[in-house]
């Protein structure tokens, strides 16, 4: 039996607090109702058969606190924030950590994407909301965890065809192969579209592979493979108010006369080594590397053009002690993480979508080295977490380009976090929880070359934002048919990384720390069955985060709200699946008013986004075939699919598609 994920689940399903499973995302597993964490979960089950899967941002959601953009600007990637955390990026993933099959995806200077993750692998999803430094270390702010399909007991063999609006298509090819004590999966996806908006296009391929075997019930190992190729990935850009309103579908006139867009190709290879010394030890070890390749275009003559050459790699490990003790039991984890970045970064002079003259040839480079201590304490109704993690963080860029001056430098941004949460059960399905944790987030090595003084080299003023989070809920099961998860938190944070354009640089994003601030919300999620087939959820999030102090160019935003942020975030579903193979699933999200820049001069309106999917299952003989439909915004609302914050003109609106749809059909054997 192949097992990775020890996941049966026949359902899509949020905070899985009744399920019997445990969660990974806090390093030392435990039930979900004893966590001392705000935790989601996200089991991908047969539903997922119904989904376009286009994007990531289609399995998030349900989850409360998070909050994301820019699913179909394929050239920056989908924006994800959590708590706040990861608003700012201009383009990928900023402040939120990224795990893919136990292996980091978020370098270790804090950048991500999830252009190379295979989205129709994805079976379960465990997110970690607040800083988390303490288990992760650096741009922690939350932690979404990814497991991919690993849980399957015979040979098997899967295709599926996808169509959709904007010349959408999707072809699936994929299967399973057991072998005595050595399975593998693999699964191949290439897309295409030509996008809502013009200059929208992609062309993405992508192979994904794991093996794992077995060499004894105490000794286990695992590696994945995978390969991401896509040429095509257009950038339309951002357009002001009164463009949208004379055509949501065009691009900024100087984005297609720059062509840009982005261009990547990425190889990555990991394992990973798990050894049961004894009943009561247990030792893991992981390592693996990654090559990306990255060319990229933006609308500015002087150095729009960027090529990027990324070697990632890394190793880490962990030994675990599980003791009964006097009056409990103790579960101590003693780790270390490695890795080390290298971007070679060059710019030229984009002439009109032509590359033009060198402008800039630096290698920058990120090495962190983490040490970690964990310890659970569980005594009668009481579990008691702690954490602490010191993280050294060196930074270095070798200036190339000699002929202007030498920029070379080095920089130190060590840190250390501490964590302690308390789980106590009320009643056998009632538990409380509270939490102190803190976070660090160094600024990203594409971050500090965005040197606002036109030069080569670090912008060195950048410094480290810090935060604090504090956290109190209550989860739980009531009777059969409900189980809910309610959290109150607030966090605070120094030397805040903001974005922000210049008009001598226009379309290129800079950043700088902006003082300090305050975040307090509440986050609910709940879950009610309302017959065995038809079940009800709806996730709510209330933020209020604010600028405690933020003086700049003789502007004063101190208690302006953050931007790219809603205040109310709400999001309903109504799935339905019943044993003759019908499955549907009915989804509504509101969003909230919220600012598109720090001086809160500019809005994205408010709005409510209803989609409908579909399929049916059919058994011959020892197939099964999936036909399937869906509706994305059934009600052709107006809304942005992102938001550039602080865009020099107004630019801060990326019109998202109305009503469109979406079909095709999946096979198995």
């Amino acid at each position: 039996m192949c097992v990775g994920s020890h996941l049966n689940a026949q359902e899509d399903t949020l905070n899985t607090l009744i399920d019997e499973v445990e969660i990974r995302a806090t390093r030392i597993s435990t039930s979900p109702l004893q966590q001392p964490y705000s935790l989601a979960t996200y089991n991908a089950g047969t539903l997922q058969e119904t989904r376009q899967q286009l994007s990531l941002q289609e399995y998030l959601y349900q989850i409360p606190g998070l909050f994301s953009l820019n699913a179909n600007n394929y050239a920056q990637d989908l924006r994800i924030s959590i708590r706040g955390f990861g608003a700012r990026a201009a383009f990928g993933i900023r402040g939120v950590k990224i795990v893919v099959d136990g292996i980091p995806e978020t370098t270790p200077d804090g950048q991500g994407q999830i252009d190379n993750l295979n989205v129709g692998i994805v079976e379960r999803l465990e997110v970690l909301k607040g800083p988390s430094a303490a288990l992760y270390g650096n741009a922690s702010g939350g932690v979404i965890q990814v497991y991919s399909k690993a849980d399957f007991e015979e040979n098997f063999a899967k295709a599926a065809l996808t169509f959709g609006s904007f010349g959408m298509q999707q072809y699936q090819v994929g299967g399973g192969l057991v072998q005595g004590n050595t399975c593998a999966i693999l699964q191949g996806t290439h897309t295409r579209t030509n996008g809502y908006r013009d200059q929208s296009n992609l062309v993405n391929s992508n192979f994904n592979a794991r093996v794992f075997h077995d060499f004894s019930e105490k000794s286990k190992l695992n590696f994945q493979v995978n390969y991401t190729n896509s040429p095509v990935g257009d950038d339309p850009g951002g357009i002001n108010a009164e463009s949208v309103i004379e055509n949501r579908r065009q691009a900024r006139d100087r984005n297609v006369l720059f062509q840009t867009g982005e261009s990547i190709n990425q190889f990555k290879f990991g394992g990973q080594y798990q050894l049961a010394l004894d009943e009561e030890k247990s030792l893991q070890l992981y390592g693996f590397y990654s090559n990306r390749n990255f060319e990229g275009r933006i609308p500015i003559p002087s150095n729009g053009w960027i090529e990027l050459g990324r070697n990632y790699a890394g190793q880490g490990g962990h030994f675990k002690l599980n003791k009964d003790v006097a009056n409990g039991k103790n579960t101590l984890q003693i780790g270390y993480e490695l890795a080390l970045q290298q971007d070679a970064r060059q710019r030229f002079r984009n002439e009109e979508g032509v590359k033009g003259d060198l402008v800039l040839d630096q290698i920058e480079s990120f090495s962190s080295a983490g040490i970690y201590a964990l310890n659970h304490f569980k005594t009668g109704p009481l579990l008691v977490a702690l954490g602490l993690r010191y993280d050294l963080n060196n930074l270095g860029v070798d200036d190339q380009r000699l002929d202007d001056g030498n920029q070379s430098g080095t920089q130190n941004l060590s840190a250390f976090n501490p964590s302690v949460g308390l789980n106590y059960e009320l009643s056998q399905n009632l538990h409380a929880y509270a939490n102190f944790r803190s976070g660090f987030e160094a600024p990203a090595l594409s971050e500090l070359s965005a040197n606002p003084t036109g030069e080569a080299g670090f912008n060195e003023s950048l410094k480290s934002q810090r935060a604090n989070n504090y956290e109190i809920g209550v989860k739980g099961v009531v009777g059969n048919n409900f189980d809910f998860d309610a959290t109150y938190f607030f966090i605070n944070t120094t030397n805040d990384l903001v974005p922000y354009e210049l008009e001598d640089f226009p379309d290129r994003t800079f950043y700088r720390n902006a003082g300090s601030t305050t975040r307090s919300g509440l986050e609910l999620w709940g879950r009610y069955r309302i017959t065995s087939a038809l079940q009800a959820r709806a996730s709510y999030a209330y933020s209020n985060f604010k600028y405690k102090d933020y003086s700049i160019d003789n502007e004063d935003f101190g208690g302006n709200v953050l931007p790219a942020i809603p205040p109310h975030f709400l999001t309903v579903q109504l799935a339905y699946e019943d044993r003759k193979g019908l499955n549907v699933r009915l989804q509504h999200r509101y969003t909230a008013e919220f600012y598109a820049n720090d001086a809160n001069s500019a809005t994205e309106p408010t709005y409510q986004v209803t989609d409908l999917s579909a399929g049916y299952r059919l058994a011959v003989k020892e197939m099964i075939f999936t036909p399937f439909i869906g509706i994305n915004n059934i009600f052709n609302t107006e809304y942005s699919d992102n938001v550039r914050i602080n865009a020099f003109g107004g630019r801060y609106y990326e019109p998202a598609a109305g009503i469109n749809f979406y079909g095709g059909i999946r096979w198995k054997m």
